[in-house]
């Protein structure tokens, strides 16, 4: 049986419509049209009870530009542990908020920048089932969809900072300039690269101190590579964290009185060691009604043979692995809501069965790229510490209702939204 959720990720979702209503309010536009706008329905979108019609919470602040720095991988559990190291992140007025399920890159960046839950946008996951290409992973296997639009189905909000009056601006590393993904979340920005983290800051900074209002978006994926390679308790991620922290020092200090900032994350992150690894095809009577095994290692996405009972296989593997997994059916997931609203062409994309790690486990099977078995940090699970990010606000946002808007915005117009704890 999966955790019952308290929040999938609906805060997460709200957090770019927020800013986008912010700026319009600041240059005297108006914020519920922009709202309106930003959860007007995705093509095919399914409905699940939001509100289009609720205005702009009150506490909402006008602001000239807004920038949200998402750090990948800096769960809250993360920051908490290592607060002397980044005593800009840990001076900042800051919630906990939780991650979209399941807590993985593609799913939670696009929900970031479309306002759409993994449901609705359809990234459903790591490696997710293609109808026409079987599993692909949603970071890179780009190359055969022939549909990107259709593949992640929601609009990224960018094009809407026009109608708010200012530039979308996307700094990020010049590696991650083209490419699927980029394509399919930060469509309708201007994107402009630089190699080191110190590098994007400091183009952001020129750019916000520029002519024009506006609307950014900055990404800095060290910390989550270095937790990859060497776990987020070594040194070389405390380092990546120092320089995130000193970046951010010096890019607060010379911002214009007028812009308002968010630093966030997609998830947080639990380092697992070899020992802990579990290899899921040293078990065979447990694979024999499944086809294919997509997700990542600690949430496993099992797909079944046709007329297999999704429910007989679930508990076996809940007899087998349920003190160290959490295993439920795609069915039950879905109707918990973990993934919001879920459209009839998303649902195929995850297997019948989930397994998800509940102790500090990681599942593979002989087939995996071998570099995938020398990975220390995880996520992707349910965990608290996978699911908790932080929301922080500085700038102009600093001692301002933004996170109490962020929240009603979450609760009132994304669709599929959980009741925020």
């Amino acid at each position: 049986m999966l955790p019952t959720p308290t929040d999938n990720g609906a805060r997460l979702a709200a957090i770019l419509p927020s800013g986008l209503a912010a700026v319009a309010r600041g240059l005297g536009s108006d914020p519920d049209e922009l709202l309106d706008l930003a959860f007007a329905s995705s093509a095919g979108a399914v409905s699940a009870g939001a509100a289009p019609s609720a205005g702009a919470p009150a506490a909402l602040p006008g602001l000239r530009s807004f920038v949200v720095v998402v750090a990948d991988g800096l769960g809250q559990a993360n920051l908490k542990a290592r607060a002397g190291h980044a005593r800009t992140l840990s001076s900042l007025p800051q919630k906990r908020i939780e991650t979209v399920a399941p807590s993985t890159t593609g799913a939670a960046l696009t929900t970031l920048t479309t306002g759409r839950l993994p449901g609705e946008h359809g990234l459903i996951g790591y490696r997710i089932m293609h109808p026409e290409l079987g599993l692909v992973t949603t970071l890179k296997d780009w190359g055969g969809i022939r549909r990107p639009r259709e593949w992640q189905r929601a609009e990224p909000l960018f094009a809407l900072a026009e109608r708010a009056g200012a530039r979308a601006v996307a700094f990020g590393r010049p590696a991650h300039a083209s490419g699927g993904l980029t394509e399919a979340i930060l469509r309708g920005a201007e994107y402009v690269g630089g190699q080191r983290i110190e590098d994007r800051f400091a183009d952001a900074s020129r750019i916000l101190r520029g002519p024009d209002p506006v609307f950014a978006y900055l990404y800095v994926d060290e910390l989550d590579r270095a937790a990859h390679e060497h776990g987020w308790e070594s040194e070389t991620w405390l380092r990546r964290l120092e320089q995130l922290d000193a970046a951010l020092e010096g890019f607060l200090r010379g911002l214009p009185g007028d812009v308002g900032v968010v630093v966030t994350a997609d998830h947080g992150i639990v380092d697992v060691g070899a020992t802990q690894q579990i290899m899921m095809d040293a078990r065979p009577e447990l694979l024999d009604r499944v086809a294919e095994i997509g997700g990542e290692p600690r949430l496993r996405s099992l797909y079944l043979r046709p007329g297999t009972d999704a429910r007989a296989v679930a508990a076996a593997w809940e007899e087998a692995e349920g003190a160290r997994a959490w295993v439920g059916t795609r069915e039950d997931a879905i109707a918990s809501g973990w993934f919001g609203p879920v459209h009839p062409e998303v649902a195929p994309r995850l297997g019948e069965v989930l397994v998800a790690a509940r102790r500090q486990v990681a599942y593979y099977v002989g087939s995996d790229d071998p570099k995938s078995l020398d990975m220390v940090g995880q996520h992707g699970g349910f965990t608290s510490e996978e699911r908790g990010i932080p929301l922080l606000l500085a700038g102009a946002l600093a001692g301002t209702g933004f996170a109490s808007a962020v929240a009603s915005i979450a609760r009132t117009r994304v669709p599929g939204a959980l009741p925020a704890p």
